[in-house]
């Protein structure tokens, strides 16, 4: 039941973040083409593309974090199938897994007070689109999220089903 459970909030939010990183990737493609319609054509430009594809690019690395470790296509090192018994495979996975979200749980506590601190104070980008900095901080918060979620799940998945096989390329 709390497998289930977990394995289903881990699939939203990965899904959730995937469609998020595929929709700001559409975006950046949109505003670097008007900026060279605009630059090219009319002399003009939108003076915001260095800054929000910069953002944009944030936000969609983090976002679509989970969902690289929920389709298991992140860069592994993949030794623990090595190892002579199954247990021991998990015992290292469950280890692996505890300092990564130990890890990521530190750095979303501090993104958290960024966050806090940015939307209390009303901070904004010292630039000519004045873009509350707390956007960012949200975007890269939310994805940590997710991450920690899908951490969750993954180490519930390996102590009721052991060690998954890692995804080979063409999967």
């Amino acid at each position: 039941m709390v497998k289930r459970g977990v394995n289903a909030v881990s699939a939203f939010c990965s899904g959730l973040g995937i469609w998020v990183s595929a929709g700001l990737l559409i975006y950046m493609v949109v505003h670097v083409n008007l900026e060279i319609i605009l630059r090219s054509f009319f002399g003009s430009s939108t003076n915001s593309m260095g800054e929000f594809i910069g953002y944009a690019m944030g936000a969609m690395t983090y976002l679509s974090i989970a969902h690289t470790l929920k389709s298991r296509k992140h860069v592994r090192v993949s030794l623990i199938r090595a190892l002579p018994s199954p247990r021991l495979a998990v015992a290292v996975e469950l280890f692996c897994l505890t300092v990564t979200f130990v890890i990521f749980a530190f750095v979303a506590s501090n993104i958290w007070t960024i966050l806090r601190r940015d939307f209390l104070r009303g901070s904004v980008s010292p630039t000519l689109m004045e873009t509350p900095t707390w956007y960012i901080d949200a975007a890269i918060f939310t994805g940590l999220v997710f991450l920690l979620v899908q951490i969750l799940s993954s180490a519930i998945d390996a102590v009721f089903d052991g060690v998954p096989a890692d995804a080979v390329e063409g999967d």
